[in-house]
């Protein structure tokens, strides 16, 4: 059996419950957890929030050297926003802009076809808006970007992220998960002690292929982000 293993994730800037900002420990959980490719939100690379470009890299590591930054809003060199970052090679990396009112936080998606040993899969990353009409607005604008970017060649599809949507009957569910299937995962928000389903998997594949995900709610995992992790593992028999 050939998997590849995934991670999902509102880094929270880097920033513990108690404030502490440590990039490293991410890095070290990916590892511990063995996992291919990341998929984060609330990365902070801007120096005046404490952060560095350098960031990025010690998030990564050596072991995953393949990225594509989704930065929302840029300071100098220094940046903040979602980030995929993989070991496997990225055939193709987008940032789609979904297009949020000037006066609020700017969104976007990471789009990345990445080559697995699953073969060619399609990777989306988002951080949808606290609004709810801008988050419908931003959904509609995602879904015709699934649609139009590479409608010439299907291949298996995950869109993942901090969809900041805890109503579980609302309308922009049902409209997402009107193009892909949902993934049952518990509540990630707030770590310590979950009560919201803010951060959600959806995925498009092949009957052969198998798609399961978790939340990680262990001791270990509810003083590291405002968030808990979420692991995906896509699985193809031999």
């Amino acid at each position: 059996m050939k998997r590849v293993r995934l991670l999902c994730y509102n880094i929270h800037g880097g920033r513990s419950i108690s404030g502490k900002r440590d990039i490293a420990r991410i890095h070290a959980l990916m590892e511990r957890l063995d996992i291919d490719i990341g998929v984060f939100q609330e990365v902070e690379c801007r120096m005046s929030r404490v952060g560095a470009p350098l960031d990025m890299r010690i998030l990564s590591g050596d072991s995953r050297p393949h990225w594509v930054v989704g930065a929302s809003m840029t300071e100098g060199e220094g940046w903040y926003g979602n980030l995929l970052v993989s070991r496997f090679p990225i055939r193709r990396g987008l940032v789609h802009n979904l297009e949020t009112k000037p006066d609020l936080e700017p969104r976007n998606a990471v789009d990345a076809v990445v080559e697995t040993p699953l073969g060619g899969m399609r990777i989306i990353g988002t951080h949808l808006s606290l609004s709810y009409l801008e988050r419908f607005s931003e959904a509609r604008n995602l879904r015709r970007l699934i649609r139009e970017v590479e409608a010439e060649t299907r291949i298996p599809l995950l869109l993942m992220g901090d969809i900041n949507e805890w109503q579980p009957f609302s309308k922009l569910l049902r409209f997402l998960d009107e193009e892909m299937r949902p993934l049952p995962i518990k509540a990630t928000f707030p770590a310590f002690s979950p009560l919201l389903r803010l951060d959600r998997v959806w995925h498009d594949t092949p009957g052969d292929m198998q798609v399961i995900a978790h939340r990680l709610a262990g001791k270990g995992f509810r003083t590291v982000s405002d968030h808990l992790p979420i692991v995906v593992e896509v699985t193809l028999p031999v």
